[in-house]
C-alpha cells in the first residue's frame, strides 16, 4: 500500500509560470489523480500565490481544483525556507504565514489543515531543534508528514520541461522513457529496505512533486505501481503502520528518506543503504543539476 503525496503546489516549475499552462498542468494531474482513484494530499508553498507580492486569484483558483477534487491540502511554509540555515523562530512564522490561504480554502470545505512537511525534507541539526519544533506543530494541529519512497522526480521534470519547451521531442522521448524504469527501481529498492528494518513490507509514503512531468505521466506511473501490487492509501492510513512510530533520532545535513533515519538510527552500517538507484547522467546533464 501506498500514499502519494505531492510537494511544491500549485506547480512545480520554472518553465510554466503563466495561469494558462499552470492551469493546464494542474487539471492534466488532478484527473490523472481522480481517474486512478488516488486519495492524494498536495503541499502548498503559499508564495506561489504572491507574485509581485500581489495575491493572485488564478492560482488560488489551482488550489482550489485539488478541493474539489476531493482531494486534501498541507502546509510547505510559505517560502519553502531551509530549517537547517533559517533561525526556528523564523522558520515557524513562515509555517504560520504558510496556513492563510489554504486554511481558508480547506475551511470552506469543512476540513482543517493537518499535515505539514519540511522543505527539502531537513528537519533540524539538534534533537533540541527538532523536539522544540514538533511541540509547535503539535500546538497548532499539525502532524508532519514522513517521506518513504524518496526519489529525484524533480530532475527528471526540469530536464523534461527544458526537452519540451525546447521542441526536443528525441530528447523528450528518451527522458520519459528512462523515468518510469527509475522509479520502479526506486519503490524495489525502498521496498527491501523496508523488509530489511521490519522484516515485511511497510505501508509506504511516496514523495512525488505536483510538475508537468507528472501531470502528462502520473497514468503511467500509477500502473507501474499497481503492477508491482500496490494499493492507494491515504496519508492517514499509511501513518497507521507501527513502522511510524520507530525511534527517529536523526539530525544529519541530508533531506532523506525516514526508512533510513531509522536506520540510522538504529545504527546500520554503510552497506545497508547501497545500491540505491541514480538519476541517469544525461537527465542529470539536460537538467543542469551536478549531485542529488
Amino acid at each position: 500500500m501506498v500514499a502519494v503525496t505531492f510537494d511544491d503546489l500549485p506547480v512545480a516549475s520554472t518553465t510554466w509560470t503563466d495561469i494558462p499552462a499552470q492551469t493546464r498542468i494542474t487539471s492534466s494531474l488532478v484527473r490523472s489523480v481522480v481517474a486512478n482513484k488516488i486519495p492524494a494530499i498536495g503541499f502548498v508553498i503559499e508564495k506561489k500565490l504572491y507574485p509581485d507580492n500581489k495575491l493572485d486569484e488564478g492560482r488560488v483558483a489551482l488550489l482550489q481544483m485539488w478541493l474539489d477534487a476531493g482531494l486534501e491540502l498541507g502546509n510547505h511554509t510559505y517560502s519553502h525556507l531551509d530549517l537547517h540555515q533559517t533561525p526556528l523562530a523564523d522558520y515557524e512564522q513562515d509555517i504560520l504565514r504558510g496556513a492563510v490561504q489554504t486554511g481558508l480554502l480547506m475551511q470552506k470545505k469543512g476540513r482543517n489543515l493537518r499535515y505539514f512537511r519540511h522543505p527539502f525534507l531537513h528537519t533540524g541539526r539538534s534533537l533540541e531543534i527538532r523536539q522544540d519544533l514538533d511541540n509547535f506543530l503539535t500546538s497548532h494541529g499539525y502532524c508532519v508528514a514522513p517521506v518513504t519512497i524518496d526519489n529525484s522526480d524533480w530532475i527528471f521534470a526540469r530536464a523534461y520541461d527544458r526537452a519540451v519547451f525546447e521542441g526536443d521531442r528525441k530528447l523528450t522521448r528518451r527522458i520519459v522513457q528512462a523515468y518510469i524504469p527509475y522509479m520502479d527501481r526506486k519503490f524495489d529498492y525502498f521496498e527491501k529496505q523496508s523488509v530489511a528494518l521490519f522484516g515485511a513490507e511497510i505501508k509506504q509514503v511516496l514523495l512525488l512533486h505536483a510538475n508537468r512531468l507528472n501531470a502528462d505521466y502520473l497514468d503511467e506511473l500509477a500502473r507501474m505501481m499497481r503492477k508491482r501490487g500496490y494499493a492507494f492509501i491515504t496519508l492517514d492510513e499509511a501513518l497507521q503502520d507501527n513502522a511510524y512510530r520507530s525511534v527517529d533520532t536523526f539530525t544529519g545535513p541530508g533531506g532523506i528518506s525516514w526508512l533510513h533515519r531509522w536506520a540510522i538510527s538504529q545504527e546500520k552500517k554503510g552497506t545497508f543503504f547501497a545500491g540505491e538507484p541514480l538519476t541517469p547522467d544525461f537527465v542529470m546533464k539536460e537538467a543542469g543539476v551536478k549531485s542529488e
